[in-house]
């Protein structure tokens, strides 16, 4: 997946496509937990949507590894056994996000946990994702918040910027919602280029 490489610093973030991706899985540990649903948009610098994915995701070759009714985690994200069954295959829905990651920047709101358990079910189906650099607004959010005075949770973002979260937790509707806060941040911390963006996701993050 494609990098923030010095030889584009100059170019504009007007020019620029982003892949925003959000997961639901059963649990935290990319270890030992799964992906349950995959959603990611293709947007630009001003948060407008040129393109949508999202799918169910079937563990393994569809024999579910838990022996309930529902998933994990099936009180956060409200995926269903029936969901799964009819979702896609984990590898064939890692193939289509590598072809949507093509020459685009890669986004996650807590890019540490959508992106480590991208990396993860990758090497786990052998499907080649490379992960490297992602912009997690989660991050570019705390950033201008040095003192850590507020919550920077997606849900309270949205309502603080006035953005629409039908949905929280469903995994398009989170990635879109991430989409549409992305230009918010660049423009709160002035960023013009992806130079300027690299800088920004490079420094320092207020513990």
């Amino acid at each position: 997946m494609r990098r923030l490489r010095h030889r584009d610093d100059a170019q504009s973030l007007d020019k620029v496509e982003f892949l925003v991706v959000d997961v639901e899985t059963t649990g935290l540990s990319t270890t030992d937990d799964l992906i349950l649903q995959v959603g990611a948009v293709v947007a630009d610098s001003s948060g407008r949507i040129r393109q949508r994915f999202s799918s169910y995701v079937r563990p393994a070759d569809g024999a579910f590894p838990w022996g309930t009714d529902q998933p994990p985690a099936h009180h956060i994200h409200g995926i269903t056994n029936d969901d799964l069954r009819a979702g896609m295959p984990t590898r064939r829905a890692l193939r289509r996000l590598r072809r949507l990651a093509r020459r685009r920047i890669l986004v996650a709101h807590n890019a540490k946990f959508d992106y480590g358990f991208l990396a993860s079910e990758s090497q786990r189906h052998f499907v080649e994702l490379q992960i490297d650099s992602p912009v997690c607004t989660l991050e570019l959010s705390r950033k201008l918040d040095p003192k850590r005075a507020e919550s920077h949770k997606l849900v309270t973002l949205c309502e603080r910027y006035g953005i629409s979260l039908d949905d929280a937790h469903d995994a398009l509707c989170d990635a879109t919602a991430t989409a549409q806060l992305l230009p918010i941040l660049i423009e709160n911390h002035g960023a013009r280029t992806l130079g300027d963006l690299r800088r920004i996701v490079g420094g320092p993050t207020v513990a």
